[in-house]
């Protein structure tokens, strides 16, 4: 079975989960030198939390070091799926809250691990 990602326009942008899915086809050693010229970068440092979005996961310690203790790419996908509705604060404002309350009950939630693939990520 192949996996076939089409072709990007080059001013979309790539999911945190889709950097993910490209982290563990090189892991696999499926990448091609065609697909990698089409990456943006791929350094999990180059992401940046929304400072706004930081400063809420502080307000409450608990939810901070649980926050802290989860994996890094499960805090990269879910906090770059709620920086990507930031423009539409309803939906930016209940993600978060959504986000936060999962947090505080130190739970991971969603299929940000690509129905098991990238649990070793």
């Amino acid at each position: 079975m192949a996996q076939r990602l089409s072709p990007r326009q080059k001013k979309s942008n790539f999911t945190e989960l889709n950097k993910e899915r490209v982290r563990r086809l090189e892991k696999l050693g499926l990448m091609t030198d065609q697909g990698r010229s089409a990456l943006p970068d791929m350094r999990p440092e180059a992401f940046v939390i929304d400072p706004e979005i930081q400063a809420r996961l502080k307000e409450d310690t608990q939810v901070w070091q649980h926050f802290l203790d989860f994996p890094d790419a499960y805090k990269r996908i879910r906090i770059d799926t709620i920086q990507s509705v930031k423009r539409d604060p309803e939906l930016f404002n209940k993600r978060l809250a959504k986000f936060i309350e999962n947090t505080r009950e130190n739970k991971l939630y969603g299929q940000w691990h690509d129905n098991g693939r990238l649990i070793d990520s």
